[in-house]
């Protein structure tokens, strides 16, 4: 999967200010709104290694001055933990695990927001990277809930930026319906094996909840997707994973067959298509906390 490099937005990628410390065009739109303005204490509350590794660049160039990353998945914090090392960076920040909200996909109870998490720490910024739709995977069904949730620990007019995928949707015209199908077909390898899918949520919907949660939306991004044989072929490797924990070695045999065939159609289309095809994109969302009236923390009965 590739990010084209032009937004359709509202930032000016024209005239790019001096110091930018990234080549990815999501964090790079990121520094261009926050030009000339630092970063200081910044919150990635869905860390993995490639917004460490922004991070770090941020740190090394004074950009930032330290970081928290914050991860429900323990293998993942031992990958991001050493990254940070690896980066020179340990000194500078903590890389923990936690789930802002511990649930049960079966509960009927309110969620805990596990207020221990960050405790009374603030931020001037915080990422959500990808955060929103990674969160039916971790804490389903208490996506409404993360902004008012992170916004507790955000400085007044501090800044929460927000990446994250338009939905895939169902069916799209010509070729690049073979993309609507392999995730279809991903998802129900992933369900077959007992396990959650992501659920990623459109611009209109961030958007509104972000209002509603006492953030004022200042900037949305859009960035179309070029899709390669290669990047598609990665969902079809995600399917093949789940194939070991089938019910039954009988359905995940007559799966495999399904996953080939999808390859051979893959190939075809693609090379068909000159080795990409556009579809839907990615998008960042600047936010700003308000100054001033309630704290959008009363959204969850409290207070910063």
């Amino acid at each position: 999967m590739t990010t084209m490099s032009t937004p359709n937005g509202n930032s000016n990628t024209n005239n790019l200010p001096s110091g930018i410390t990234t080549t990815d065009s999501l964090f790079r739109s990121i520094e261009i709104f926050q030009h000339p303005q630092t970063f200081g204490h910044i919150l990635d509350a869905g860390t993995g290694k490639h917004s460490l590794r922004w991070i770090s660049g941020l740190i090394h160039a004074g950009k930032a001055t330290s970081y928290t990353a914050v991860t429900a998945d323990e293998q993942m914090r031992q990958s991001v933990y050493e990254e940070a090392k690896a980066l020179g960076i340990e000194s500078q920040g903590k890389v923990i695990i936690g789930n802002w909200f511990e649930s049960s996909v079966s509960s009927s109870e309110e969620p805990n927001d596990t207020s221990e998490l960050c405790g009374d720490e603030v931020y001037d910024t915080i990422l959500a990277d990808y955060l929103v739709g990674a969160m039916d995977g971790f804490s389903p069904y208490f996506q409404d809930l993360i902004f008012p949730r992170l916004s507790r620990h955000l400085k007044p007019s501090g800044r929460l930026f927000v990446v994250g995928l338009q939905p895939i949707p169902d069916k799209l015209p010509g070729d690049a319906d073979v993309f609507c199908r392999v995730t279809k077909l991903r998802d129900a390898c992933i369900l077959l094996a007992g396990h959650r899918c992501y659920r990623e949520y459109p611009v209109h919907w961030i958007k509104r909840n972000l209002e509603g949660g006492g953030l004022s939306v200042m900037s949305v991004d859009t960035y179309p997707i070029l899709y390669t044989k290669e990047t598609i072929g990665r969902q079809l490797n995600v399917a093949k994973s789940k194939l070991s924990y089938f019910p039954s070695k009988g359905l995940a045999k007559e799966m495999e067959v399904v996953i080939e065939e999808m390859e051979k159609e893959v190939k075809v289309i693609m090379e068909r298509n000159g080795g990409t095809l556009k579809i839907g994109f990615d998008y960042v969302i600047a936010a700003e906390k308000k100054s001033t009236g309630d704290s959008c923390g009363a959204f969850l009965g409290l207070k910063d």
